[in-house]
């Protein structure tokens, strides 16, 4: 997440419905970029975006190994 981005809800197709439908498994997907750019031609996701993504991704790592879960 970051400051000034908004959450919200999309159709995409991942194996994300399987995991939280049929496993009952919480699921997030979230990736770099825009999904207005994803997914046709000359998509793209810039530098920077790759960049705040694995700043994001290392922040939920600390999180979830930081507390104990189920």
């Amino acid at each position: 997440y970051t400051l000034g981005a908004s959450i919200s809800k999309a159709l995409l197709r991942s194996p994300a419905g399987y995991f939280a439908g049929s496993l009952g498994i919480p699921t997030v997907v979230c990736g770099p970029g825009s999904i207005t750019q994803a997914h046709k031609p000359d998509e793209f996701v810039r530098l920077a975006q790759l960049e705040a993504c694995d700043r994001f991704l290392k922040r939920v790592g600390a999180f979830c190994c930081a507390r104990q879960l189920p």
